[in-house]
This record gives C-alpha cells, structure tokens and sequence, in this order.
C-alpha cells in the first residue's frame, strides 16, 4: 500500500514539476504530503506493528528451508 501512496506523490512531483493542471495550482506542501505519509508508514507504523521482522523471520526460514533441502540431496544414503 505505501509504494502506491509513493508512486502517487513521484506522480504529483512531476506535474507540478512540468506545471500541468490542475496540480500546477497545488502548494508544494501538498505534493510533499505523500512522501511525509510514506515515512511515517515506514520508520513510525511498520515497526511498531512488527511486520519488518515479520518479514525478515519468514525470509530466513525459506534460506533454512534451502539449506536443508539441498544438504538432503547432495547426501545420498544418510537418512535424517
């Protein structure tokens, strides 16, 4: 969701870079709205939720997961 709220503001920037209407009329305190949005969603809400390490657990299971399947096939004969 917030890469969305990220594209929108980069899409805000540039029309209000190229002065295109009806952005053109905007302050830039609008524009920067979406990227202030974004960072409180990154730095303030993700890890207060715990969803960074989340992430970051479910990532090192799969790596895990490899490593064990592989040293099971590379190893023909030992049972674990």
């Amino acid at each position: 969701m917030s890469l969305y709220i990220l594209i929108i503001g980069v899409l805000a920037a540039v029309l209000k870079y190229a002065e295109i209407d009806p952005v053109a009329k905007l302050s830039w305190w609008w524009i920067a709205v979406p990227f202030i949005v974004v960072m409180i969603i990154w730095e303030v809400i993700t890890p207060l939720l715990g969803l960074d390490k989340k992430k970051e657990h479910e990532t090192e299971r799969l790596a895990k997961e490899k490593r064990v399947a592989k040293n099971r096939s590379g190893r023909p004969g030992v049972d674990m």
